[in-house]
């Protein structure tokens, strides 16, 4: 029987009713015990049942409900998923849409690669379902029971995360002029999870030289040992020595520039190569060839090594080294610690890292200190070979 708007006006609390009832044409409410009204619209897409949250009665009366419930049923006949597009709602404004363009002004143009790849990610599996959420209208309540749900099901630091990439595509609607205010913008992370605990593994010498040893008896391709090789050696991030192309690295003159596309700080970066960064390179290039588009290449030839294939890679590591569990990320963290205690200067090794200077220095200081890099590089090398020669 189809719903009308004095059956539920007579819902009161509390509610001991049917969780949900069907109207028509794949509307329906859902009812909670303390009389909590809520329209949704069911349908199928790719085989499988899906549901959108239109919104809450009576903030979005009977008959606007129906009408949306119509502009999805259109949608559908055009082929077209109803959680990717939204319907118009006068003024209103949608997370989704927000989300689409917040991708298109902003973070094509003007951030990374990664973390482009990152937003990607979030929206497809945190925003596509929850698309037609109206910003400004979203109680701080139903924020909170939705971010709940991210942390039930993941953990408290990835809960965080999605409110902090929330809270800054919604900011950037806000400074725009299109939105005056939203609930989310209000919730501080302890509400609903955790900040992302900053790791503090470095690794010891004597764990450098057993992950280079087992690294080298590993029967990974020569291709993957090189990547955790050259990010042992460099301090690069991930995705700079992933991404790397071939033609960035000058071997003749033991250097490598990436390019300011592809930099995090948005700044080119010279980067000295040690003698066995060199000898690993024109092992690829012997193997490979030198016309390759990518310096590590994966699966498909003219394709980059994928993070998970990498990440895949260094677990197995883990799991056969009784070492404290280590990620990629730690090198970088162990290269500059190890080096400080050789008594590089930090602003040396910051650099090493890709790192902008900061205070005073950012400002007015733009040397690289290059000479300096080779030296500390080398001496890194010649101090992890020494402990691997050791271990032999």
């Amino acid at each position: 029987m189809a719903l009308s708007d004095s059956k539920l006006r007579n819902i009161k609390a509390p509610y001991h009713g049917p969780i949900e009832i069907a109207d028509r044409d794949g509307l329906s409410v859902r009812i909670t015990k303390n009389a909590v009204i809520a329209f949704y619209y069911r349908f199928r897409w790719q085989a499988k049942q899906q549901r959108i949250k239109i919104g809450r009665y009576p903030d979005i009366k009977l008959a606007e409900a129906r009408v949306t419930g119509l502009e999805y049923r259109q949608l559908l006949v055009d082929n077209l998923d109803p959680r990717c597009h939204g319907v118009n709602r006068g003024a209103a404004r949608l997370l989704g849409d927000i989300c689409n363009d917040f991708m298109k002004a902003y973070a094509h143009p003007q951030l990374s690669p990664t973390t482009v790849v990152l937003y990607e990610s979030f929206i497809s599996k945190y925003i596509v379902p929850n698309f037609n959420i109206d910003v400004e209208r979203y109680r701080y309540t139903e924020w909170i029971k939705l971010l709940d749900g991210v942390r039930d099901d993941t953990t408290a630091a990835n809960a965080g995360s999605i409110l902090k990439r929330l809270k800054t595509v919604i900011r950037w609607s806000k400074v725009r002029g299109e939105i005056k205010s939203s609930a989310c913008l209000d919730i501080p992370i302890k509400a609903i999870g955790a900040h992302q605990s900053r790791r503090e593994r470095v690794l010891e010498w004597s764990e450098m030289a057993g992950l280079w040893r087992q690294v080298e008896a590993s029967r990974a391709t020569p291709k993957t040992k090189a990547c955790v090789k050259l990010l042992i050696l460099t301090g690069a991030r991930n995705a700079e020595i992933r991404g790397a192309e071939r033609c960035e690295f000058n071997l003749d003159k033991a250097i490598w520039i990436l390019p300011k596309e592809r930099s995090k700080t948005g700044k080119m970066i010279r980067r000295p190569l040690s003698n066995q960064s060199i000898s690993i390179i024109e092992s690829l290039d012997f193997i490979y060839g030198q016309d390759r588009h990518f310096l590590i290449e994966g699966l498909s030839q003219g394709k980059a090594l994928s993070t998970h294939a990498l990440n895949r890679y260094v677990q197995r590591l883990n799991e056969q080294l009784d070492y404290p569990h280590f990620v990629p990320h730690d090198f970088r963290r162990t290269i500059s610690t190890r080096l400080s205690e050789q008594k590089i200067m930090p602003h040396v090794t910051e650099k090493m890292l890709g790192h902008e200077l900061g205070g005073i220095m950012a400002i007015y200081n733009k040397h690289d200190w290059y000479d300096e890099q080779i030296i500390a590089y080398q001496l890194y090398w010649d101090l992890l070979k020494n402990h691997i020669l050791q271990g032999s």
